[in-house]
């Protein structure tokens, strides 16, 4: 009775959990142009996710899983669907997410990659949008569903719909246990890390990046400018943290209207939802704020996002400690996957296409 009445009261008072407010990027946050200024590694169109083995990087798009050797990223192996997610280990082991609907372990090899175990359900359901990926010890995965009603393209509609039947889970895969559901009901589960025996899941649309621990998740951080999706491990200690998109007033005061909301769903075309985008700018269809109209041609990096790049290195305590930007007005947006290599930190740049490389300096600052 009483949560029932907080609703009421925040939604008349536009509060609490009814507040388009947006927290501003400042301190370690603040705006700059690392990821505009960073070296393209490679085109690759529809880039999605990276992995690192300690010696090689590893990337996906669409069906395709590509290995970075010389500075080129080369074909190592096709699938049979779109590949959604995306883990290696020291042991030259890879664990592919297919469509989402599936998770295939395999061992690479030169001529001839070999399958190790292969998972379609999750506590008697069946996969759905299998997102992110990890290695737990030695035989073992941690992955994330970031819905159980929508496929891992339709991320957008499962915000507009208010989604909250996203998961992380556990599998074992050198035995014949079935995986093991770790916590549910998230708000799109999109990144998972194992460190210090701990899984760190980011939860995108609550805007924060959990803890589970014993069934219960504590939140690490909370209260993101952003939506936040994969995660690797940092040298030192710590998270690097991908954000594909930025949030904006516009967009949330909209998630907090449904009548208007579900008659968009239903008779716009989903490339010009007032939602967040991997990429702008490309038709004049596109939705816009007062303050994201161009004056004389240009325009302004501190406009309302509807797209955006953003890549934050989190501490052990949860602090922010670095961010690196790509602003309103720049050409890498839409970070869908981050790894850490010899000194290196890789991004992929799912809205243009292109992996970039930021050196790290000894202190693991960009």
């Amino acid at each position: 009775m009483l949560a029932a009445w907080n609703r009421f009261t925040d939604r008349l008072l536009g509060r609490g959990s009814a507040a388009i407010t947006v927290p501003v990027m400042d301190g370690a946050l603040k705006a700059n142009r690392a990821l505009d200024a960073a070296q393209v590694v490679a085109e690759l169109p529809g880039i999605d996710d990276l992995a690192s083995d300690g010696r090689t990087l590893w990337a996906s798009a669409a069906d395709t899983l590509y290995r970075l050797e010389g500075g080129t990223l080369v074909a190592a192996q096709r699938f049979d669907a779109p590949i959604s997610a995306l883990a290696v280990d020291r042991s030259q082991r890879v664990a592919v997410a297919l469509a989402g609907q599936s998770i295939r372990v395999l061992q690479a090899g030169e001529s001839h990659w070999q399958e190790l175990a292969r998972l379609e359900r999750c506590a008697d359901a069946p996969l759905r949008c299998v997102n992110a990926i990890a290695f737990d010890a030695d035989d073992a995965l941690v992955f994330t569903e970031g819905s159980q009603q929508q496929s891992p393209d339709a991320w957008s509609r499962d915000l507009m719909e208010l989604g909250h039947t996203g998961r992380v889970a556990r599998w074992s895969f050198a035995g014949a246990a079935p995986a093991q559901e770790l916590a549910g009901g998230l708000r799109y589960a999109y990144g998972v890390a194992v460190q210090d025996a701990r899984v760190h899941v980011s939860e995108s649309w609550a805007h924060q990046v959990v803890r589970v621990e014993g069934g219960a998740l504590r939140p690490v951080l909370s209260e993101l400018p952003a939506y936040p999706s994969r995660l690797c491990a940092a040298q030192g200690g710590g998270l690097w943290l991908s954000c594909f998109a930025s949030r904006t007033q516009l967009v949330e005061f909209v998630l907090r209207e449904p009548a208007y909301r579900e008659r968009m769903l239903r008779e716009i075309d989903p490339r010009y939802w007032i939602a967040p985008a991997l990429s702008s700018g490309h038709s004049f269809l596109e939705p816009l704020q007062g303050a994201g109209v161009k004056q004389m041609g240009v325009l302004k990096p501190w406009a309302p996002p509807r797209s955006y790049g953003l890549v934050l290195r989190v501490g052990a305590d949860g602090r922010v400690l670095q961010s690196l930007h790509s602003q309103v007005d720049g050409h890498h947006h839409g970070i869908t996957g981050i790894a850490e290599l010899g000194g290196t930190l890789y991004a992929a740049s799912k809205g243009s296409g292109r992996l970039l490389g930021v050196p790290l300096s000894q202190g693991g600052q960009a």
